[in-house]
């Protein structure tokens, strides 16, 4: 058994070297232990017989802690998830995009016809990673693990050492006692030390009505799944009267007839904010007139600055200008990634203030379709057809 300790830095050739090492040895046909965000886990080609059975073997006396699923598929992105089974519910696609990679499993239930051509699409013959028409998948946020997933390039399974009895399974020591991991059978093992976690993966329940429920809690807690499924967006213009007003108004709308038929689907919370605003102001008239000419009946509205609590708390923000982009990464330079113009193409929306009625109306429609594009991109358009606006 090779054991490889990885104390170097992420880009040394050591550590490349190792993971190479594991990667090689998966596609070998052999076990692997590597490290989770969560707890240890011994890994095995699902596409390999001899792999999986040796695994089996290894599981099969700890069966109890199981139930019904023994093995996980550990992809290496949630794209690789997408493209290997189709999500129908958008709200299942949204709450595992937020959720993967990380301390999550998801417990899919597939239409028999849906599981059989994906499996065979895999090349994964049916029983590794399914049971009853339900498979678990997760994406670890492990950097190495995700390295080595990449590497192998082929469906790769887990169960963690608590699995086989080697537990505690937060480092390795269970599993290096007395040689044990040597005389099953263990190819490679990497050791990074104590892991993040230390504790089972929570396991989520997508099921086929579109909804999920929390079959175990673990890393996470039901508190922390229910936060981290709400999507939060803000707008934010200037003064926090006119454009983001709007703005917020149009997307409450749009999600609203998205989701009327399910309005606890939608999950998302809207909110607008001014770089330089102060706090209580109403929207103008105009914006109220413009709202009005969309068919969206305006909501009470009161205006309120741009903080540096409200930018670390949004998941996405759209901002007017790219001045504002601008001058919220440097407010808070870990929100630069989830800062966006609103529009796509990377045209400022400019500030209808103290322009004719007209005008307004126009920025309000080109908010609109901006907007209607945006939300699509974050799946808050999918669960079924936005009525056509009347203008």
């Amino acid at each position: 058994m090779v054991l490889g300790t990885l104390n170097s830095t992420p880009d040394s050739p050591e550590r490349t070297r190792l993971e190479r090492l594991a990667a090689d040895a998966l596609l070998e046909g052999k076990l692997v232990i590597l490290p989770t965000e969560t707890v240890y886990g011994i890994f095995a080609a699902a596409t390999h017989p001899d792999a999986i059975s040796q695994l089996s073997e290894l599981t099969r006396p700890q069966s109890d802690l199981n139930t019904g699923h023994h093995f996980t598929w550990h992809a290496p992105s949630t794209e690789t998830v997408f493209s290997a089974f189709p999500i129908v519910s958008a709200k299942h696609r949204r709450l595992m995009r937020r959720l993967l990679p990380g301390p999550v499993r998801f417990r899919l239930e597939l239409e028999p016809d849906t599981l059989t051509t994906s499996l065979n699409a895999l090349g994964i013959k049916p029983g590794i990673l399914d049971h009853q028409g339900v498979l678990e998948v997760r994406v670890p946020s492990q950097p190495t693990t995700q390295r080595v997933l990449e590497l192998t390039g082929v469906q790769v399974v887990a169960s963690r050492l608590a699995g086989v009895g080697w537990s505690p399974d937060r480092c390795v020591k269970a599993a290096l006692k007395d040689d044990q991991a040597a005389r099953a059978g263990i190819a490679v093992l990497l050791d990074e030390g104590p892991v993040m976690f230390g504790s089972v993966s929570t396991l989520v329940r997508l099921n086929s009505l579109g909804n999920y429920h929390i079959e175990q809690e673990g890393a996470y807690d039901s508190r922390m799944i229910e936060k981290l499924s709400r999507t939060r967006i803000l707008f934010v213009c200037t003064g926090n009267t006119c454009r983001s007003p709007m703005a917020e108004a149009i997307a409450r709308h749009l999600i609203e007839e998205a989701h009327k038929d399910s309005p606890e689907n939608a999950e998302v919370t809207v909110l607008s904010a001014g770089t330089s605003a102060a706090t209580g102001s109403p929207a103008s008239p105009q914006t109220d007139a413009a709202l009005q000419a969309l068919g969206i009946k305006p909501r009470e509205h009161t205006s309120r600055p741009l903080t540096r609590q409200l930018v670390a708390e949004s998941d996405v923000i759209y901002t007017m200008s790219g001045w504002h982009r601008e001058g919220i990464a440097a407010l808070d330079p870990t929100a630069a990634s989830r800062t966006l113009l609103l529009d796509p193409a990377g045209q400022d929306v400019p500030d209808p203030v103290g322009l004719p009625q007209e005008v307004y109306n126009q920025t309000a429609a080109r908010l609109y379709e901006l907007i209607k594009q945006r939300l699509t991109e974050l799946d808050m358009l999918s669960e079924s057809t936005t009525r056509e606006d009347s203008r």
